[in-house]
């Protein structure tokens, strides 16, 4: 299994980045082969939707698993969710902690769930050291309903950037 790793630099020494779509490197760690590799977030530098084009890239590498010591933000979220990768959010410590963590059985993909969106308390949520949350049918549904309104706020402010756009 492939684990994308977010790092502000090349090293294991280097602490997992807090920022998925923009941090400069990726720690792709193959637990089959129990190599380390470090690639380049080619998402990095984009103006403008960088959390999308970097879940994608990450989906490209064949990663089942993202650790990341912040979040992945809505966007990213869903697409991340769309490709069936898990995601370990606020991870604190070095990129070769997080890897021990996984040699040693302490992170597992089965207990990590696929992101949408990045929230405390939505069932793909899973924040490093605590059990993923159920949810009760009340709290599904408010949850819904802040996700739906949050949808549809962003569906105006993007059709109105079209509008701007098309002029």
């Amino acid at each position: 299994m492939k684990v994308v790793i977010t790092a502000d630099t090349p090293s294991e020494n280097s602490p997992v980045s807090p920022i998925f779509g923009r941090c400069a490197y990726y720690a792709v760690y193959d637990t089959e082969t129990d190599k380390l590799e470090f690639v380049p977030n080619p998402a990095a530098m984009y103006p403008r939707g960088a959390g999308v084009q970097a879940a994608q890239y990450v989906a490209s590498l064949g990663a089942r698993m993202v650790i990341t010591a912040g979040i992945a933000g809505p966007n990213s979220s869903m697409v991340l969710a769309q490709a069936g990768i898990a995601v370990i959010s606020n991870f604190a410590g070095t990129i070769r902690d997080a890897v021990e963590e996984i040699k040693r059985g302490r992170i597992k993909l089965e207990e990590a769930m696929p992101p949408a969106p990045a929230m405390p308390g939505y069932p793909g949520y899973l924040a490093y050291g605590s059990p993923a949350q159920s949810l009760s049918r009340e709290e599904e549904i408010k949850m819904l309903e802040e996700e739906k309104s949050y949808i549809e706020e962003r569906l105006k402010e993007i059709k109105k950037r079209l509008k701007e756009l098309e002029k």
